[in-house]
Parts: structure tokens; C-alpha cells; sequence
């Protein structure tokens, strides 16, 4: 709609929005559409208009390679596997701080008012970034990325160069990582996407394997903040870009921050389990989802997060579906897959079997046996947001005995408001002893209500994990 009016206004026309649904009242319609009749009529008895150019940012070309980018925080644990595969590629790369209050307010002043709440969150960090004084505005790039999925993040370009237009910044160029060169036109940034996708699953294993063994040995540690003070340890080598992103160099590292895990003084001790799905940004995002897993851990809870390359290695099964459902044909997109899949396992094999030696080591499902519990739920076709995922993963938790599962989406997420919820009923009558408590996030929600309904999710799952000790004993 934002784009349609100003493409509109720069030949002066304007652009009339009716809106339809069940509690609509027709007479504002029709008073809008009357509006709009006699709008044109004065238009055609004047013939005034004037035409403006629109505004634009600027173009990401060859001047600009030396610039640095400035990247949103998209999470503590997630943030190396996107930024770090650049850095190693060459470009300069700076990390924006968590977002905070400001962020959404700069959000929700730039951003239309319906843009989903992740996109609210990182285009109000960019302004604010752009006005902390920083930074040279002349010497920086703003990035972002477009999924080019059925996702609201497939626009997020088109709401950056608003909102940044909007603040008066139209002279930063703004960079994209894109599933595809056409998306987005910036000659300057001419990325080898097959260097950065290796180098993003390598990045990927990494962090996901840190982020396994911090969740585990936090909730356990016996000196509060020792646990995160060795992640962050263990990140810092590929925020600088001195980690090699390949088998080997993963492999080897990964070896010593085992070890390293394993000197942490713990108490050893069963924990009620917690499990966390949901939207991917406000999953892993701790200030959009008010620090849920740090809270829970607080109160005695082990927390279970999937793997961010969880989320990306759907694609394998997906590509699969969409041949077998006739939805699209053979491809090129589809022959990649089958060349990749069997790679990625065999060092995702590898890799298990370094961090076997982890003394909390919990062994991931494979994406086909998280697709096959996601089967028994929904039709793999759903591939909206996060699509089957969810399913899949709620059920892959239940056959691992986690019975308490905590799922999050974001404002303005209809994709994964419908893949969510819409199998809730499914999932309570197939799983009678599941504790699924589905929790929606934005800028306007209230954390005495969020935290009051935590409480009571808790305290059911508290129940729940007494009855089972007992019942074994």
C-alpha cells in the first residue's frame, strides 16, 4: 500500500483503500468509494497534477566496495552465521547492539503500521544507528536481506529505503543479502553466493554447537555468567574472521571448545525441559521475546532450542515436495539440493561425533526425520513462514521426551500465525500429555500478561516433570 501511494503521488494521483472483512461496515466503504469519485472528477475538471520524481536511496555500486556495513542484531548465539561468511569474504562488517525500546519506537515512527514486529525491531535499529552520531554517514552501507519467500522480509529492502528516505538518509546506499541477484540492484556488492553458502553451513554447525552446549551447561553452571563468558570466547575468532570456514578448521576447533565446555563446575542434575519454537526471528531474538529462555532457566529450567541450520535445511525436503506435489518441475534449485543434502549430512555426521564427547550431548534428528514427524501433523505442501517446521519440530521433541514446548510468533506474521496454530488441535489430539503454549510478541504487548501466562506454563510443566519421577520411581 506505502509503495502503490507513492508510486501514485510522484504523478499526482492518490490511491484509495477499501478494506473488506466480516466486521467491515459497508457504509464506510461506500463513503470511501464516493470520496474517491469525486476526487477524480476534480482532478479531470482541473488537470493541475504535478508530476515529482520519486526519491530513492542510493545505489550500492563499485564506489562503495570499501564501505562499512552496518548489520542489524538478529541474535547473540545466530548473528556469526550470517555476518561471519562475509567478513571472511572480504567486506566490513559492523554489528549493530541489541535492539531496545528506542529500536520499536524508531520502528514503529518509520515503518507502516501492519509491517510485522522483526521488521518494526531492525529497521528502528538502523535509524537509531544513523542517529547515535556514531558513525560517518559517509563511509557506511546499510544492509539487509530479502528472503524472497512468501515472508514479509522478501520486502524488507523496499521498507528500508522508505523508512531511510523518510529519515533523511537517502544518500547511505543500502546492501541486501538476497536468495537471488535479481532481487535487488547493487552492482557493488557482487557476492559469490556458492563461497558464501559453504562458508555459511560451516559457520553455521559452529555456532549452533556452541549454542547447544551453552543452553546446556548454563542452566547447570555453578558460577552464574561462566557459560556465556565461554561462548562469547569462542565466537570472537569468527567475528574476526581468524576461524577458516571449512571442514577441517570446524572440526578441529570444535574439539577445544568441548573441552573448554567441560572444565565449567557444574551441578549434575536432571532439569524440567523446556522446548522453544516458533517464527525464527523472535525464536533466537532474546529482547523480542522478553529474554524468555534466560527467564526460564532462572527458574530452573533446561531450555531446548533447534539449530538455526534446521531452518535452512527444510529447503532439501521442500525443493523434494514441491516435484512430488507437481508444483513446480525438475530445476536447476531442485538438482542443487540433491547434490548438497548428502553432503551436508556426511559432516553433520562428523561433526555429532565431536560433540559426543560433550558431557550434556543431545544428538539432533536429521531434517528428513523432523520432516517425517511433521507428516504425521500437516501436509509437507504447508511451506508458508516456517511451514512444517513447526509441527515437525514439537513432534521430534515429544518422541525425545520433551513434553513442555513453548511456541512464539511475531505481530504481523500471518504465515506462521496459520502454520502455528493451525495445528494446535491436531497436535493436542495425537500428543494427550503435550504442554504447547503458543505466545504472540509486539511492540504493544504486555509483559505482566506474557509472564502471568509463563507462569502458569511452568507451573504445568513443573507437575508434569514430578509426576514422571515418580512414576519411575
Amino acid at each position: 500500500i506505502d509503495e502503490a501511494k507513492s508510486i501514485l503521488a510522484a504523478y499526482g494521483k492518490g490511491l484509495t483503500v477499501v478494506r473488506i472483512d466480516e466486521i467491515e461496515s459497508t457504509g464506510s466503504a461506500k463513503l470511501r468509494l464516493r470520496s474517491m469519485v469525486e476526487a477524480m472528477n476534480i482532478h479531470l475538471a482541473s488537470d493541475d497534477r504535478v508530476i515529482t520524481p520519486r526519491k530513492t536511496v542510493k545505489i550500492f555500486d563499485e564506489s562503495d566496495r570499501h564501505k562499512k556495513i552496518l548489520a542489524v542484531h538478529f541474535s547473540h548465539f545466530n548473528d556469526p552465521t550470517v555476518s561471519g561468511p562475509l567478513v571472511d569474504l572480504g567486506y566490513l562488517i559492523e554489528r549493530l547492539p541489541p535492539p531496545d525500546s528506542e529500536s520499536v519506537e524508531l520502528g514503529l515512527k518509520y515503518c507502516n503500521n501492519e509491517v510485522c514486529y522483526p521488521g518494526i525491531i531492525i529497521i528502528g535499529d538502523i535509524i537509531k544507528a544513523l542517529r547515535s552520531g556514531k558513525h560517518d554517514l559517509s563511509d557506511i552501507a546499510v544492509g539487509s536481506f530479502a528472503t524472497g519467500g512468501q515472508c514479509r522480509a522478501s520486502c524488507y529492502p523496499s521498507l528500508f529505503k522508505r523508512a531511510l528516505i523518510s529519515a533523511g538518509y537517502e544518500d547511505i546506499p543500502l546492501v541486501a543479502l538476497t536468495t537471488s541477484k535479481k532481487l535487488y540492484e547493487q552492482p557493488g556488492f557482487d557476492l559469490n553466493y556458492k563461497q558464501y553458502i559453504y562458508k555459511a553451513i560451516m559457520s553455521a554447525v559452529y555456532t549452533d554447537a556452541i549454542s547447544d552446549m551453552y543452553y546446556a551447561t548454563a542452566c547447570r553452571e555453578v558460577n552464574s555468567g561462566e557459560a556465556l563468558a565461554h561462548a562469547n570466547k569462542h565466537f570472537a575468532p569468527l567475528y574476526e574472521g581468524s576461524l577458516l570456514l571449512n571442514q577441517a578448521s570446524i572440526l578441529e576447533t570444535l574439539e577445544d571448545v568441548v573441552a573448554d565446555f567441560n572444565t565449567i563446575e557444574t551441578v549434575d542434575h536432571d532439569l524440567p525441559k523446556i522446548g522453544i519454537v516458533g517464527e525464527i526471528y523472535v525464536k533466537y531474538n532474546n529482547f523480542s521475546n522478553n529474554h524468555v529462555a534466560q527467564w526460564l532457566m532462572e527458574r530452573g529450567h533446561e531450555v531446548i532450542v533447534p539449530s538455526l541450520l534446521e531452518f535452512f535445511l527444510g529447503w532439501f525436503v521442500s525443493a523434494e515436495e514441491h516435484i512430488k506435489s507437481n508444483i513446480k518441475r525438475q530445476n536447476l534449485t531442485w538438482l542443487l539440493t540433491q547434490i548438497l543434502e548428502p553432503y551436508t549430512k556426511a559432516f553433520l555426521d562428523k561433526t555429532g561425533r565431536v560433540l559426543k564427547q560433550f558431557r550434556y550431548h543431545r544428538p539432533h534428528q536429521s531434517i528428513r526425520e523432523i520432516a517425517a514427524n511433521a507428516k504425521k501433523i500437516v501436509s509437507l505442501s504447508h511451506q508458508y513462514g516456517e511451514g512444517w517446521l513447526i509441527a515437525g519440530e514439537i513432534g521430534t521433541m515429544i518422541e525425545n521426551g520433551i513434553h513442555n514446548v513453548l511456541c512464539l510468533q511475531p505481530f504481523g506474521c500471518i504465515a506462521n500465525q496459520v502454520t502455528a496454530k493451525g495445528v494446535a488441535k491436531r497436535m493436542a489430539d495425537k500428543f494427550r500429555d503435550l504442554n504447547l503454549l503458543f505466545l504472540d510478541l509486539d511492540a504493544g504487548v504486555s509483559e505482566v500478561n506474557f509472564f502471568n501466562r509463563m507462569h502458569f506454563f511452568i507451573e504445568r510443566a513443573r507437575q508434569s516433570y514430578q509426576n514422571n519421577r515418580f512414576m519411575q520411581v
